[in-house]
Formats: C-alpha cells, sequence, structure tokens
C-alpha cells in the first residue's frame, strides 16, 4: 500500500520514477485499447444490418416426459401355469407393479366349468397374494355355499392382477396390460359360463357404459363364453340393504348354470 500510495504521490508531484511511469503508461494503455475497441464497436454496428425483431415467441416449458413402460405381456398357447404366473410376476406394463405388496394372479379349480372375475384385488388379497379373502371373502364364500358352491369348484381371479392404491377402481390401461394374461387363463380353463362381479370390471370386459341395474338384467358373452353380471361382495360389504336382490341374481346364476352344466 505504501508504494501504490508513493508512486501516485510522486507523479503528482511531477516527479517521474519507474514505478510512477509504469502506472501511468498502464493507465495510458488502458484508455488508448478501450478506446479502440469502442470504435469496433460503432463501426461492427454500423456495417452489420438490421436486425429483424422475433415477435411472440416464447419458449415454454418443457412437459414431463413420461416414464416408458414395457409393453402387455406376450403369451403363447403352450404356456402351462408356472410361466404365466412367471411373466404376469415380471410384467411391468402399468404403474401398479411399484405398489402392489403382491401379485393377485388367480385360484381356484383349473378345470373349473364357472370363472368369477373381479376388477381387482384389495388390500387383504394384496397382502395375501390370493383372491377373495378377508370380509369381503368371507362374504363371497358364503354367496358360492348359498348356491351348493365352494372355492374348490370354481376359479377365482382379477382383471387387473395389482392392487390399485386406495383401492380406487383400475384404469383403462392397467386393464389393457392384463388383458392378455385374462384371455390367457381363460383359454386354458375353458369354463362354459363366467360371473362378472361388479360394474367396473363388466363394462370394461363388454365394453358397454350399461348401468349396473342393466348388468345384471341381461345376458351376454365374452369370447363366446356366456355372461352374467352380479354384484360384488365389496359392495354388499358397504350396502347390505341389496343383499336381498344378491340373493335373487344368485338364484339366477345357479338356474342358468344348471342349464349349461
Amino acid at each position: 500500500m505504501e508504494s501504490d500510495f508513493q508512486s501516485v504521490y510522486l507523479k503528482e508531484i511531477g516527479v517521474i520514477t519507474p514505478i510512477s511511469a509504469f502506472v501511468g503508461m498502464g493507465q495510458q494503455d488502458v484508455v488508448v485499447e478501450t478506446q479502440a475497441v469502442e470504435q469496433k464497436k460503432i463501426c461492427a454496428k454500423a456495417e452489420a444490418p438490421p436486425s429483424i425483431p422475433v415477435v411472440g415467441v416464447v419458449e415454454s416449458e418443457k412437459a414431463p416426459q413420461k416414464e416408458n413402460r414395457a409393453a402387455p405381456v406376450v403369451v403363447s398357447n403352450g404356456d402351462h401355469w408356472a410361466v404365466l404366473k412367471a411373466k404376469a410376476e415380471a410384467c411391468k406394463a402399468c404403474e401398479l407393479v411399484e405398489s402392489r405388496n403382491q401379485l393377485v394372479f388367480g385360484d381356484g379349480n383349473e378345470n373349473a366349468d364357472l370363472v368369477f372375475v373381479g376388477e381387482a384385488p384389495n388390500r387383504d388379497e394384496d397382502l395375501a397374494g390370493k383372491t377373495f379373502v378377508g370380509a369381503s371373502g368371507e362374504l363371497f364364500q358364503g354367496m358360492l355355499a348359498s348356491i351348493g358352491l365352494n372355492r374348490n369348484d370354481v376359479y377365482l381371479l382379477h382383471g387387473v392382477k395389482c392392487r390399485p392404491q386406495h383401492n380406487r377402481a383400475p384404469k383403462p390401461d392397467e386393464f389393457s396390460a392384463c388383458e392378455s394374461l385374462l384371455s390367457a387363463q381363460l383359454d386354458k380353463i375353458q369354463p362354459k359360463m363366467i360371473c362378472l362381479l361388479g360394474r367396473v370390471v363388466a363394462q370394461t370386459m363388454l365394453k358397454t357404459e350399461a348401468s349396473l341395474a342393466e348388468l345384471r338384467a341381461g345376458q351376454f358373452t365374452y369370447r363366446g363364453i356366456p355372461v352374467l353380471v352380479i354384484d360384488h361382495p365389496s359392495y354388499l360389504l358397504r350396502a347390505q340393504q341389496n343383499k336381498s336382490r344378491a340373493w335373487q341374481d344368485l338364484l339366477h346364476l345357479q338356474s342358468f348354470f344348471q342349464v349349461l352344466h
């Protein structure tokens, strides 16, 4: 600091020293160089063509990229049950694989004449890895018993094999991801009749927007197999006032199945 002060002071009183001369020349060079650069800028601006203003162009935020999902499971006629289940376990075609505890593939009599199809596993089924357990499972077994059936007589499965969080209804793409597995299971069982449990799975598989009342009253086919629709046991637990109509549906199911059987 003392040398800086000294050089400036000596320059001010007119005494030229090597230090003060260097400082002075540096400042002078800077001034000259700055002037030259400014002059070049002015010339460049004069020579450059006028710029064309861009109006109304705003860079929008990029939409988040959707995670690439695997294609739905590919099955073949020669796949055994163990192979089908292994393919289902490895499936990553929808987001449900990330939140499930266990795959609920299906269980029961693999040669059954009657197949029951629900929409998707609930929490109890997700934890157990088995269809129709817990409170709704107990009610369902009682429904079967009322018409002379048990789990070993029928095959039980869901249209969607993994539980949607908070037991929400499955999305169309989630049904689509499991469709090949469902078709393969039905092809192997070759049932004489399918009973769909509830509005969601019935509307999806039958590709209709009919109300539950219309679905319960109608007779349909899925890939050439006769179909009836009844209330889902989980719904009946919430709406016990409808158990009397459920009984009528079960009697209808029993009589219709006996004709086919």
